[in-house]
């Protein structure tokens, strides 16, 4: 193992030197910190508090500054005003996210509506949720859903009168269980499942992978084992929402046959819809639907988890 080790950083400490000495003339980047051989920039981030870290390196360099994160080039932005210019003046060159290993295997090849890059694909992924799964008239057919949450937190509220209650952990869970339940509808046996998968999802989203400073490095992957806990977390979640998937198709066909009777629209018949009707543009797969789920709950769940 500890060859293995050995052998690994000597090809990555090889790699750098070529790649760094096969680089065409630099391009012109904001000032910052002279980076360290190999490591870049980290060393100035590490701690629990990089924000500060950040901050105090803003002081010294300015509201845009350059760092490099082991071998991925990076421009840091502290300032409200040029945050607002480059959102607003320059959206579209900002528009797509950096191509990552958590959410290409998470994420079905980054498919959803949060990691794809931007383009034509993105643009209908939006039109679907700003016009169909988020529209005013679509979330008001929500709202029992919503008042039935509401109601059975001020009850579990009222129950522990005199205790110390956790407002935070409460709001947070029924934040969850409402979109839980708008996305998969009220009966579906899977809530528990999913919530349980998802929480895995969001620990490996929201850590530190050493891979993702150097993408060109592929060994890394395996060595940190951050391959093998993504695959093996993507395959659960992939399964529960093929449950979902069938779950729903079968209580659709048993309402078209009158043996069961007509369930509430929930999101995920929204995008069966949408799927069979051929409205998106290009055909619409499985994997396309699972991925927009997938994101939608993710962000719902990581605030009740941080919570």
């Amino acid at each position: 193992m500890e060859l293995l080790i050995f052998v690994s950083l000597s090809i990555l400490f090889l790699l750098i030197i070529v790649k760094t000495v096969g680089q065409s003339k630099p391009m012109k980047l904001p000032p910052g910190p002279r980076p360290l051989p190999i490591i870049g920039n980290l060393h100035q981030l590490i701690g629990s508090l990089p924000h500060r870290g950040l901050a105090d390196l803003a002081k010294k360099y300015g509201p845009l500054m350059h760092l490099h994160l082991g071998e991925v080039s990076t421009v840091i932005v502290s300032s409200p005003e040029v945050a607002k210019e480059i959102m607003n003046d320059h959206d579209t060159i900002f528009a797509s996210r950096p191509n990552l290993l958590s959410p290409n295997i998470l994420f079905y090849n980054s498919i959803d509506i949060g990691f794809s890059p931007y383009g034509e694909y993105w643009r209908q992924l939006r039109k679907i949720c700003t016009l169909e799964l988020l529209s005013a008239k679509r979330v008001l057919t929500f709202r029992s859903i919503r008042e039935e949450e509401v109601f059975d937190v001020i009850k579990s509220i009222s129950l522990q009168e005199g205790s110390i209650v956790n407002l935070t952990t409460k709001i947070s869970s029924m934040t969850y269980s409402i979109t839980a339940k708008a996305a998969f509808g009220k009966r579906s046996k899977y809530h528990d499942e999913f919530m349980s998968a998802m929480k895995d999802v969001v620990r490996l989203l929201s850590g530190f992978s050493i891979a993702d400073m150097y993408p060109s490095v592929k060994i890394l992957e395996r060595i940190t084992g951050i391959r093998e806990k993504l695959e093996r977390t993507h395959k659960r979640v992939d399964q529960v929402l093929e449950n979902i998937l069938i779950e729903h198709r079968v209580k659709r066909v048993e309402s078209e046959l009158g043996i069961s009777g007509e369930a509430k629209e929930d999101l995920v018949d929204v995008l069966l819809n949408i799927q069979e009707s051929g409205e998106f543009g290009a055909p619409l797969t499985d994997n396309n639907l699972k991925a927009v789920i997938f994101i939608i709950s993710s962000n719902d769940l990581q605030t009740f988890i941080s919570g």
